[in-house]
């Protein structure tokens, strides 16, 4: 069997932005995930776009040397075909980055395609789950496995869980134990992914048969469908929507559902529409629930980058690498060090340290009064105790 060709090195020739840089610097030997940092327009999602584009290519068969070649000969044949733009724009995406993988080749993407999960999730993510009127054939999500755009798989979700439970109704009438145990295991799994997400170890999936309809059945008795969800639970839900139906998919498919899938999940902005906690969250339940899946994100957000063991972050405005010391900072640290910023304040907060200091100055006991007046919603107690203290320490020098 081929090991999974893991990429080691992302070679950037042109992201717009910048050009002629590597991601890492230096070569990975083993799997690890590449998380992508930096201003807005630096490159990150170009930058992901071009992945997805080479890792689409090898899916459909074509190796770099093989795409090159039939875009040039297609565009020498047909000069003047309205496509022509298009076909340079393709032949552009192949001279703008290179992949390097840990196996030296790709040939097992272009060889075995459908034994492998590869995914891009695009920033602007948005779930409208197809209501449910009927069974499908599952030859159907077979096709929309083989398309590395998420967006039709996801929209299926429920689908295909309302699929996995008639199925499972036949199990029973033919007593195939083999299948039932299957079905079970995976909507076991399912609903422990689902309690992770909503802190709630007592949550339910109900299945209610006479509407095809899901509900989330909480701890204080509210019943949710997933279409009532908010946006940040529906962003959250679609990446691991998406890689539960791949997985299941290929575990039905090798008749093996202790298989752990293997594949390259990329992911822009994983933070979108996601609170704190969540942004904190999700990279690691990823990690968890398809622990070889490789991840290529781009996020603006320290919460990501600081989240997740065996990954090198990379930014691309420095064009300095991170890994080990990042899971150890805190958020602060994070913010001067790897975003650039010149402190952890608000602009804001910046403006009322700079007239307490101007006030102490000056010993002025009015200003640093007036400053506790204005500003008397928004001083934390440490620095209304400051204040204070130094509104003491003028008095005292001043008897």
């Amino acid at each position: 069997m081929m090991t999974f060709p893991y990429i080691s090195q992302i070679v950037v020739n042109n992201c717009y932005t910048y050009q002629n840089f590597r991601i890492p610097n230096y070569e990975l030997s083993q799997i690890r995930h590449i998380i992508l940092t930096g201003k807005n327009g630096s490159g990150k999602t170009t930058i992901l776009n071009r992945i997805a584009f080479l890792l689409s290519q090898l899916h459909d068969g074509k190796d770099r040397e093989k795409g090159i070649n039939d875009l040039k000969n297609t565009i020498r044949a047909n000069m003047k075909h309205s496509l022509r733009n298009s076909w340079e724009q393709q032949l552009q995406y192949y001279n703008d980055i290179d992949l390097k993988y840990i196996e030296g080749n790709a040939n097992v993407l272009i060889e075995h395609p459908e034994d492998y999960i590869i995914s891009f999730f695009k920033a602007h993510r948005k779930v409208d789950l197809k209501e449910v009127e009927t069974v499908t054939k599952e030859v159907e999500f077979i096709k929309l496995f083989k398309q590395n755009d998420t967006s039709g798989f996801i929209n299926q979700f429920k689908q295909y869980l309302v699929n996995k439970k008639v199925y499972e109704a036949f199990d029973y009438m033919n007593s195939n134990d083999l299948k039932i145990n299957q079905s079970k295991l995976f909507f076991d799994n399912l609903t422990l992914t689902l309690r992770s997400i909503f802190k709630d170890d007592q949550l339910e999936l109900d299945f209610v048969q006479e509407s095809f309809e899901f509900y989330l059945k909480l701890k204080d008795d509210r019943k949710v469908t997933f279409n009532q969800l908010s946006e940040g639970f529906s962003a959250y839900l679609s990446i691991l929507m998406d890689l539960l139906m791949r997985a299941d998919l290929l575990r039905k498919d090798k008749i093996n559902y202790s298989l752990e899938p293997e594949g390259i999940v990329l992911i822009d902005e994983p933070e979108t529409h996601l609170h704190l906690s969540m942004q904190y969250e999700i990279l690691p339940l990823i990690n968890k629930l398809f622990p070889k899946i490789q991840l290529v994100v781009a996020t603006h957000s320290p919460a990501i980058i600081s989240s997740l063991k065996n990954a090198v972050i990379y930014d691309l405005t420095s064009k300095d690498g991170a890994s080990d010391w990042v899971l150890g900072s805190s958020f602060s640290e994070l913010m001067i060090k790897h975003f650039g910023l010149e402190n952890e304040y608000s602009s804001f907060a910046d403006k009322i340290i700079f007239d307490i200091n101007k006030a102490v100055r000056e010993n002025s006991i009015d200003n640093l009064r007036a400053i506790l007046i204005e500003n008397d919603r928004y001083l934390t107690p440490s620095l209304r105790l400051e204040i204070e203290s130094q509104i003491i320490s003028i008095n005292s020098r001043a008897d």
